[in-house]
């Protein structure tokens, strides 16, 4: 029995997504060969049937011997054991590897997004990767659970063609000539179905992305008016996608008629030629049984055969896309081999130094450079030039950086699970502990608020919970991790002044002595912070405490105060060289 999902998924060739198919049955080679052997059989079986049958008309009931009658009806029945048997085993390596496939491809692909990170999304379109992760695996997997079928499909073929060869010539040229031409048939009918089902992917992908924008940004719409609008883009993009999915259909139902009128044709073709045979005595009459149940056979290899040409085609489909994703370099590459001392925190493309042990504030104009500065200071890429104790971040190991230096962004993440799981979700802590980062980031409300203290239930994306409750929760989680420096991105958004006022004076009373960034402009943790950093355009141009700034420097005291009577803000040096 297979554990799954596996320990080791392996490691994917992307060079081409043939080569990725390729790769992936050499990693589960051994269930794909044993799986086409136990198929091979189970098919032969069925194919040396109607001999055994024919074998025992001739010399059992035309020759009217009882013996031989009865030594080739056990052979029959030996033949329908021997296929019940293959059948059960075939099915199981079977489902076996398609799961394992399935898996494989699934595990590949989120430990590469887990590694790749944001890089991802910024090549991609969030609907298409969800698209690929939910349907682009099990399409590929049906390629390793047909395959044993197409093993089975054409050595069945071959051995009937032999078959109906040295029982007539002629009769074995209709089969040898009929089956490849009723395999153009129905792969000429087969080109265009790839062709509309490749653009009913495209476009369900394109509907899931305007679904998971629509309904991340629902409140935002609501807001402005703006659901009727989205509606209406999503009606319409979910009519494209009907109408393509009916022309799917359309010629799937043409493949599956075709599928039985063309081998039935031949089939047909088979019988009237062998009975003429019959006729004039070239054949006997278990001949003539035997090519009746050799015809009826063909239909099912030759379904098959069809089958899998379309599921290799589905799966290079799969395998495409697949590899595009893959093919997305990670944002961080994990090559570090430097070590830091700790200290202080440094970004050169700003300027902004962050002194080791303090309390520091960025305020920055505009607002959105915030987060980019502090990614910067987190290394969230490679491309950054941060330094962390004067060592470059990018030369640590990503390990080191994420345990010493810990980012906390203004878009709270919850998932699916207990309460607890939501602040401790490695479950390294106690309830002592749990219950005192709630304290500090203010959020023990959250525990009155739902049925079961830590044990409650959070719903997905802690939906059930308000944005002031799950941005509460995400600070407490960070506060458990308790790094050596944490850089919060506006962690107070959310939440009322009075909340706001007390949280800003619990985090400096907790983070006392180690290094803590906060990007905010709120005048109600301001005052509370050892320094700011008043940057604009991306640029660092005044240092100092909260008071001294708003005393000497008029533009931070028209951003943080917004009084709209002061004269507009200077231009920064840095656009005004830019623009000279």
């Amino acid at each position: 029995m297979r554990s799954l999902p596996l320990s080791d998924p392996g490691t994917p060739d992307v060079t081409s997504p043939l080569r990725f198919l390729l790769r992936t049955a050499a990693q589960q080679w051994r269930p794909m060969v044993v799986g086409s052997a136990i198929g091979t059989v189970w098919m032969l079986s069925q194919a040396v049937l109607p001999a055994a049958i024919g074998r025992a008309v001739d010399l059992g009931v035309v020759a009217g011997d009882a013996g031989a009658l009865t030594r080739w009806s056990l052979v029959v029945l030996a033949l329908a054991v021997v296929t019940a048997t293959a059948a059960v085993l075939r099915h199981r390596f079977g489902v076996t590897n398609w799961l394992t496939a399935c898996f494989r491809t699934l595990q590949q692909v989120g430990r590469h997004s887990a590694r790749a990170g944001t890089a991802v999304t910024r090549e991609l379109p969030q609907g298409e990767v969800l698209a690929s992760i939910a349907s682009d695996g099990p399409r590929l997997a049906d390629a390793f659970d047909v395959t044993q079928r197409a093993v089975a499909s054409v050595a069945a073929v071959a051995v009937v063609a032999v078959l109906v060869l040295r029982t007539s010539v002629p009769l074995g040229l209709v089969v040898l000539v009929g089956v490849p031409l009723v395999m153009a048939v129905l792969l000429f009918v087969l080109k265009p179905l790839q062709a509309r089902q490749r653009l009913h992917r495209k476009l369900s992908g394109e509907l899931t992305s305007i679904g998971t924008d629509t309904v991340r940004g629902l409140r935002i719409l609501r807001g402005i008016g703006g659901e009727e609008v989205f509606l209406g883009r999503y009606r319409a993009k979910s009519q494209q996608v009907r109408a393509a999915g009916v022309r799917v259909a359309t010629w799937e139902s043409a493949l599956e008629a075709l599928q039985v009128l063309v081998p039935g044709l031949l089939v047909a073709a088979l019988v009237w030629a062998g009975a003429r045979a019959a006729v004039r005595g070239e054949i006997t009459a278990g001949d003539l049984v035997a090519l009746y149940g050799y015809a009826a056979f063909l239909t099912s290899p030759l379904r098959m055969l069809v089958e899998a040409a379309d599921k290799y085609v589905r799966a290079l489909v799969a395998a495409r896309r697949l590899t595009t994703l893959l093919e997305v370099p990670p944002a961080v590459t994990d090559d570090g081999r430097a070590s830091s001392p700790g200290g202080d925190l440094a970004d050169p493309d700003s300027g902004v130094v962050v002194p080791a042990g303090g309390l520091t504030a960025l305020v920055c104009d505009p607002p959105e450079d915030a987060a980019e500065l502090a990614r910067r200071l987190t290394r969230f890429d490679d491309a950054t030039r941060a330094t962390f104790g004067g060592v470059a971040l990018r030369d640590l190991p990503v390990a080191e950086v994420r345990r010493r230096v810990l980012l906390a962004e203004d878009d709270a993440q919850l998932f699916s699970g207990t309460l607890r799981e939501q602040v401790d979700p490695e479950g390294r802590h106690g309830d002592a502990e749990v219950l005192e980062v709630l304290r500090i980031a203010d959020a023990l409300d959250v525990l009155e608020a739902v049925d079961g203290g830590l044990a409650a239930t959070v719903t997905e994306r802690g939906r059930s919970l308000s944005g002031g409750q799950r941005q509460r929760l995400a600070l407490a989680r960070v506060l458990l991790r308790e790094p050596e420096a944490l850089v919060l991105v506006e962690p107070t958004s959310a939440v009322d002044a009075h909340t706001e006022a007390r949280i800003a004076h619990r985090l400096r009373t907790a983070r006392a002595g180690r290094t803590t960034v906060v990007a905010t402009a709120s005048p109600l943790v301001l005052p509370l912070v050892d320094s700011v950093c008043w940057v604009r355009a991306g640029r660092l141009v005044a240092r100092g405490r909260h008071g001294d700034l708003l005393a000497t420097d008029p533009d931070y005291r028209r951003y943080v105060t917004r009084d709209a009577t002061l004269p507009p803000p200077r231009r920064p040096v840095a656009l005004e060289e830019e623009t000279a």
